[in-house]
């Protein structure tokens, strides 16, 4: 396909969309788990916002700690798939799983509510949004076996 516009600005978009990929959905993730929450519960207060940092970042923590059970990492950037379609569809529902998930969880009335559902969309999003690297690596490992 052959590029339209300046060339120079679209390495120069290609390389700001690779690094802003995994942030953007997770940013799209938190903000919309967080509206979903003052939706069903209105206004946090101090410590509803802190329970809700609070489930966020054990999320991310306890991901950091189940993925140091393996050595290395996936040598292919989340966005940089070979797979543009499947790796956009996969990203978009892990947005999707997530907020669906807090949705359920703002239903809790109770403050427990705003830990779980940062919790839970931030397992959930970064989860799902790894799945196009494991697929991509499971196609790779396929053709370094069969010699391809």
């Amino acid at each position: 396909m052959k590029a339209v516009g300046n060339p120079t600005w679209l390495r120069a978009l290609e390389t700001a969309l690779h690094g802003a990929g995994l942030p953007y959905g997770y940013a799209i993730t938190v903000w919309s788990t967080g509206a979903v929450l003052v939706d069903a519960h209105g206004p946090a207060s101090t410590g509803r916002v802190l329970l809700f940092a609070a489930g966020a970042a054990s999320a991310y923590g306890c991901l950091r700690f189940l993925a140091e059970t393996v050595e290395g990492e996936a040598n292919t950037a989340l966005t940089r798939s070979t797979r543009l379609v499947r790796a956009g569809a996969i990203h978009v529902l892990a947005i999707a799983v997530a907020i669906s998930a807090a949705a359920l969880i703002a239903q809790i009335d109770s403050a427990v509510s705003w830990l779980l559902a940062s919790f839970a969309a931030t397992v959930l999003y970064l989860g799902v949004s790894s799945v196009e690297m494991a697929l991509l690596a499971h196609e790779r490992d396929g053709h370094e076996e069969h010699g391809e």
